[in-house]
């Protein structure tokens, strides 16, 4: 079973735009990375400084693998500088997903 991890980032006031643009810079490496399967990356409608991230993993290590390659290339440390506080971060397991009506 697959592993849905959030990870939200709070931006300094202002610096939304450059959260969300370095995460679409380090998109394609995030891609293909082991056991990646899924990457969305979302914007608060009522917060532009309130960026996440909805990834989908095979396993939970996969990510913590991932963020810990991600930090010792230094790029924690770079988001951490645009952050009001930690990532905040969560794992899931998916108990159900369907599509509705308007999706058909």
């Amino acid at each position: 079973m697959s592993t849905l991890v959030t990870a939200e980032l709070f931006a300094r006031p202002g610096r939304g735009d450059d959260v969300a643009k370095l995460l679409l810079d380090i998109l394609g490496e995030s891609l293909k990375h082991e056991g990646c399967e899924e990457i969305r990356i979302l914007r608060d409608q009522n917060d532009a400084d309130h960026v996440a991230g909805l990834t989908q993993w095979t396993e939970a290590h996969n990510y913590t693998d991932y963020l810990a390659w991600r930090t010792a290339h230094g790029f924690t440390a770079t988001f951490e500088a645009m952050l009001t506080r930690p990532l905040v971060i969560h794992y899931y397991d998916e108990i159900y997903q369907g599509q509705g009506i308007a999706a058909r």
